[in-house]
C-alpha cells in the first residue's frame, strides 16, 4: 500500500512539474521612459522626456517565436520655442508585437527582438503649464488617433521560478499626421527604455487555440 502511494505521489508530482514547465503565457506591469519629438513640417522642436506605464501580455513558444500585447500610457510630443515650452501629447497605446526569442526555451536569459504596429489614442494635449492645446470638441487641433510602428530589442531574465524581468529598448515611428491642419504634416516618433515584471498566467495550446489558466 505504501509503495503504491509513493508511486502515485511521484506520478502526480511529475505531471504537475511537466504542466508548470509548459506554461507559456505571462502578464505583468511595465514602466519606462519615453524620449519623444516631432518630425515632418516642424521647426524649433527638441526631444522631450516623458513617462510610460502600463501592462503587458506575453506568449512564447518552444520554437522561439512569440507575441506581446501591451496597453500603455505614454507621454509624447516635443519641446518647443527654444526649449522654453512643451507640447505634451498623452496617448493610450496598444502595441501588438511579434517577438523572437534567442537561446533555448527555458534558459535563464533570453535575448529578444520585436516588431509590430501600435494603435495610439490621444487622451490629452497640454503645454508646460498644463493648459489645453487641443481646442474644443468642434475645433480640435490634434487628431484623436495615431498609427505607429514599434520595433526594438531586449532581454528577459528569470529572477525566480516563473518570474521574469523584462527589459527592452524600442523606437516608435509615427506613420500618420497627428494634426488636423491640412497644410502641414507632423508625425510622432520616440525612443523608449522599459522594464517590466512578468508572472505566469497559464498555457496556450496553439493546436486548440485555448488558454488554460493557472
Amino acid at each position: 500500500m505504501m509503495k503504491n502511494c509513493i508511486i502515485l505521489l511521484l506520478a502526480v508530482t511529475s505531471f504537475v512539474t511537466r504542466v508548470q514547465a509548459q506554461e507559456n503565457v505571462s502578464i505583468g506591469p511595465i514602466v519606462g521612459v519615453s524620449i519623444a519629438n516631432f518630425r515632418g513640417d516642424v521647426s524649433d522642436t527638441d526631444w522631450k522626456p516623458g513617462l510610460t506605464v502600463g501592462g503587458f501580455y506575453n506568449y512564447s513558444s518552444e520554437s522561439g517565436f512569440g507575441f506581446s500585447g501591451q496597453l500603455l500610457f505614454t507621454q509624447m510630443g516635443a519641446q518647443v520655442r527654444n526649449k522654453t515650452d512643451e507640447i505634451n501629447l498623452n496617448y493610450i497605446q496598444a502595441p501588438l508585437l511579434a517577438t523572437f526569442f534567442f537561446g533555448q526555451y527555458g534558459d535563464k536569459v533570453r535575448p529578444k527582438i520585436f516588431l509590430g504596429p501600435s494603435l495610439n489614442f490621444l487622451v490629452g494635449a497640454k503645454n508646460k503649464n498644463g493648459d489645453n492645446l487641443n481646442g474644443d470638441s468642434n475645433n480640435r487641433v490634434y487628431s484623436p488617433f495615431d498609427l505607429g510602428l514599434t520595433f526594438g530589442a531586449g532581454i528577459n531574465i528569470r529572477l525566480q521560478e516563473k518570474v521574469w524581468l523584462n527589459l527592452d529598448a524600442r523606437y516608435g515611428l509615427g506613420l500618420i499626421d497627428v494634426t488636423k491642419d491640412g497644410n502641414s504634416n507632423v508625425k510622432n516618433h520616440n525612443f523608449g527604455i522599459n522594464a517590466g515584471l512578468s508572472f505566469p498566467l497559464g498555457t496556450y495550446n496553439s493546436n486548440t487555440g485555448r488558454l488554460r489558466t493557472r
